[in-house]
């Protein structure tokens, strides 16, 4: 078994040859090394690039050599005898030639576990698509006017839709990263597809200036309002333990609060496109409880309104609902 060590070592020996009489061998391809060889009395070292290949250490009972930069494969001559232990990896192999014959021993290291800094992504930053209906629908400021019993605010529903993009995202977890608290800012562009498209709104000329409705004479190719808001969540998710392709299950919900920032009314008849901005007596502001239910990048999402969409005693009292899907970045 002293004869297999040898061998090792005369391996290791042919690749720390020297070249004349230097202490250091340089074997270059055009103008870059690809190898060096350095020794001095006890050390010889086989580089390839900037990484320690082979290291051979020469010590007062025996020979060392390792392989690779941080020992993957030690062959280790210095106990004395005829014993040889040989590392690779946490295994090791122990290999003692005495009268009895040789034994070959074997143990293993316990291994080091690496703690995985696992980084809690919520649902919110990404893209969002939703369809826009209305939870709560109330006309009675109308009544005694020439548009009581008329609920010109009736939706095309499969085309009134909710774009969300979501540009932030921050949260706050816990140390096992299973339950956080996530915010961030984002923009939402919101349409109402009127159903009958010979009509549109605008805020009355007369006091109190109250939202009505107005009608075309022959029917365009589609109507529709479109209010954007900037958007801010405050959201608390957790992670279940169920897992679908390695992504858990998470349940989120919160508020989501926004900042009307602009809205105009749009009909469009063949090529010609009338376009109307205005206020529209919308709500400045608004929240919405949220709803969520994700696996990684992929959630469900329902936005519950609370306030109404237009001022009270300004327009028809609707209150928003949109549910919706979004592609987060999510990687839980």
């Amino acid at each position: 078994m002293k004869r297999l060590f040898l061998l090792l070592l005369a391996v290791a020996s042919l690749i720390t040859t020297r070249v004349g009489a230097q202490d250091t061998t340089r074997v270059k391809a055009t103008e870059k090394e690809i190898m060096t060889v350095k020794e001095d009395s006890t050390k010889t070292v086989v580089k390839v690039g900037d990484k320690d290949v082979v290291t051979v250490t020469e010590e007062g009972t025996g020979t060392v050599v390792k392989v690779g930069e941080d020992g993957v494969i030690v062959v280790d001559d210095s106990y004395g005898g005829d014993t040889v232990k040989i590392r690779i990896g946490n295994r090791n192999i122990k290999i003692v030639d005495n009268g009895n014959g040789t034994s070959v021993r074997t143990s293993r290291e316990p291994s080091e576990k690496k703690k995985v800094h696992r980084k809690f992504d919520g649902h919110w930053g990404g893209f969002e698509m939703g369809i826009n209906t209305f939870h709560t629908t109330d006309y009675s400021l109308y009544e005694g006017t020439e548009f009581q019993g008329y609920d010109f605010f009736d939706l095309n529903h499969g085309k009134s839709l909710t774009v969300n993009i979501n540009i932030a995202e921050t949260a706050f977890s816990n140390e096992r990263k299973t339950i956080g608290v996530v915010t961030g800012l984002g923009f939402s562009f919101m349409d109402f597809r009127f159903d009958q498209a010979n009509r549109t709104i605008a805020k009355g000329s007369q006091s109190p200036y109250i939202l009505e409705p107005v009608m075309f004479e022959k029917e365009a190719d589609k109507s529709k309002f479109n209010v954007v808001y900037l958007t801010a969540p405050l959201m608390l998710e957790i992670a279940t333990p169920l897992k679908l392709d390695a992504h858990r299950l998470t349940l989120g919900a919160g508020v989501i609060g926004g900042l009307n920032i602009g809205s105009h009314t749009k009909v469009k008849n063949g090529s010609s496109k009338d376009k109307e901005r205005g206020s529209f007596n919308l709500n400045p502001l608004k929240y919405d409880l949220t709803g969520r239910i994700g696996f990684g990048d992929f959630c469900l999402f329902a936005n519950y309104g609370m306030t109404p969409l237009f001022k009270t005693g300004k327009g028809p009292e609707l209150v928003p609902l949109t549910i919706g899907i979004s592609f987060t970045n999510a990687s839980l």
